[in-house]
């Protein structure tokens, strides 16, 4: 029988039930009881929780505070702990032995220390990156306006990313990027469809869209309609290799020592589009970047950077045209400008799921989602696709 240890959550707000947080409570104790098994240890007495994250998709992150045995030593090395489902957290056990842990060097990836199920719910235990303390992530930068942090991202993280999963010793040639980004992120065109309803919704107030024969319209400015451009106008040749697959800022957490970053949350971690982590990061210096823009302005900044012509200087645009220039240096040879707007209109229209983004934030996903569908749609239109 497994000894429980005394948990204690510092914030239980995170749980919906009071039973919900003692069936997390023992699945904890049981992953707790199979890693002292492993390095003959004996379970601490107490535990004490701290929130990370949590709340979507069932999951919930902690970070171990404080553990202590009898004799009032420390029990557990700090560590955090990852609760999901339990279909998503053996998802992500898999992702990580098949292509975290043998092909990421330990300098930029936790190590994973322990794996458990338990009912419906399934825990990792994963090392501290970092000092110790609450982790910091390039997200904390971009919210206090710290552009600069990407930097080294891009220049350490992902030149590593680029070496062990985006290589093109890896990568393989696939025929279809359109099926790709509607089946991984809506399942059919119905669901890309409901998206799209919501997008002109939210475009309708910020930027006065209105449809038209073509699609939409703001102005003089003529938009296609996003679902039948991005995923019904044929397949498209593309590149896959090993992508994180979920590459927002919030996955990243920035070293100690400023040399770089390093990845956390492998359940999406597998074969994708080779842009896909780099516009999926694109999308969060959007979310997360304060703009002191209105509506109108992000609007035409937007058209400036889908067709490569930027005029206006800000630390929110620079950021971007960074991470592009990146993304032209690694996959320029390999992906055409129309797969790059292609994935940039599917992520944007993804996060018209999101219900927790500013108006700014939101506008700025949406403008370059139709000015990316316009560009997608205006090079078909000039170079018609070959049978």
């Amino acid at each position: 029988m497994i000894r429980s240890p005394h948990i204690t959550f510092a914030d239980r707000t995170c749980f919906r039930t009071v039973t919900e947080a003692q069936e997390v409570a023992d699945l904890i104790a049981v992953l707790l009881d199979g890693a002292r098994a492993g390095d003959g240890d004996a379970m601490p007495d107490s535990i004490k929780l701290e929130s990370l994250s949590g709340g979507r998709s069932g999951a919930h992150v902690f970070r171990i505070v404080s553990s202590q045995a009898r004799d009032h030593t420390c029990a557990v090395a700090p560590a955090v702990l990852k609760i999901a489902t339990r279909d998503a957290g053996i998802a992500e056990q898999r992702n990580y032995e098949r292509f975290v842990r043998p092909l990421l060097p330990p300098s930029c990836r936790p190590d994973l220390l322990a794996f458990a199920s338990k009912g419906g719910r399934a825990a990792l235990l994963y090392s501290l990156l970092g000092n110790g303390e609450r982790p910091v992530t390039l997200t904390d930068r971009l919210l206090a306006g710290d552009a600069v942090a990407l930097d080294s991202v891009l220049s350490s993280l992902i030149d590593t990313l680029w070496r062990c999963w985006y290589h093109p010793t890896i990568a393989r040639d696939q025929s279809d990027l359109s099926r790709y980004y509607l089946h991984r992120y809506f399942g059919d065109l119905s669901a890309a469809s409901a998206a799209e309803r919501v997008l002109f919704e939210h475009a309708a107030r910020y930027f006065g869209l209105q449809r038209c024969a073509e699609g939409y319209r703001v102005g003089d400015a003529r938009f296609p309609n996003l679902t039948r451009t991005l995923f019904a106008s044929g397949p498209r040749e593309h590149v896959s290799c090993v992508v994180h697959g979920d590459l927002n800022s919030d996955n990243v957490v920035l070293a100690a020592d400023a040399g770089g970053g390093q990845l956390v949350d492998f359940q999406r971690v597998g074969r994708g589009h080779a842009l896909q982590d780099l516009v999926t990061l694109e999308a969060s210096v959007r979310i997360n970047h304060p703009v002191s823009m209105t509506f109108n302005e992000i609007l035409y900044l937007e058209r400036q950077m889908a067709f490569g012509r930027p005029e206006i200087q800000s630390p929110h645009a620079t950021a971007i045209a960074k991470i592009r220039v990146v993304a032209r240096q690694f996959f320029g040879a390999l992906e055409s400008p129309g797969n790059h707007h292609l994935a940039v209109g599917a992520v944007g229209l993804r996060l018209m799921r999101a219900t927790d983004l500013s108006d700014a934030a939101r506008a700025s996903i949406i403008a370059s989602a139709l000015w990316s569908a316009k560009a997608l749609s205006d090079a078909e239109t000039a170079t018609p696709p070959t049978s």
